[in-house]
């Protein structure tokens, strides 16, 4: 007795089938993280995790990111990686990343930053600026802007023009106290001038 196949919609339905089943797996729990998240109308992002802000955003990050922070924006940037920020006229700009993050924060803008070690942070014009930081980061302050910064781990360097006003606080390694003033006008923790 021969068997006969009837031709029918079987093949196709069953391709859709594992087509859904494979879209369905990608989704809740299971689906991986995407590289950054940016809530607020005003926020747009690329696929490398640059994003730009142009009034209230925040910005996630599950690797490295950048965030430019527009002109009176309001900005607050997470990273797991590095994240790099740049905090223009009038913002007020939030970040906490990794290891050598990266903030820029100029004329009358107020920046705060929480980083891992090797970070680096500028503050200029007449920006007011809160800073923490790992060890072996360094810290420009120039022109009016006022300069707060903790640093926890030790040999972190602020550089401080004569017109802004600078404090450094260093981590429990070095005792919790005032960083040293170089003759070169740095502060320091951990190290000799």
């Amino acid at each position: 007795m021969s068997r006969r196949t009837i031709p029918g919609p079987g093949l196709p339905l069953l391709a859709a089938a594992l087509l859904l089943a494979s879209s369905l797996a990608g989704c809740g729990s299971d689906a991986p993280a995407m590289p950054v998240t940016c809530a607020g109308a005003d926020c747009a992002c690329t696929a490398a995790a640059a994003c730009v802000c142009a009034a209230d955003c925040t910005t996630s990050c599950e690797g490295d990111c950048s965030l430019q922070c527009d002109a009176r924006a309001k900005c607050n940037a997470s990273a797991v990686g590095s994240v790099t920020i740049d905090c223009n006229d009038g913002s007020q700009c939030k970040g906490n990343g990794g290891d050598a993050s990266v903030i820029v924060c100029d004329a009358t803008s107020d920046c705060d930053l929480k980083a891992g070690a090797g970070s680096s942070a500028t503050c200029s014009g007449s920006a007011v600026c809160k800073f923490n930081l790992g060890a072996g980061s360094t810290v420009s302050c120039t022109e009016m802007a006022d300069c707060d910064v903790k640093c926890d781990d030790g040999d972190c360097a602020v550089s401080c023009e004569a017109t802004a006003s600078c404090r450094l606080n260093c981590g429990p390694g070095d005792g919790g106290a005032a960083g040293t003033e170089c003759p070169d006008g740095r502060l320091i923790c951990g190290t000799n001038c």
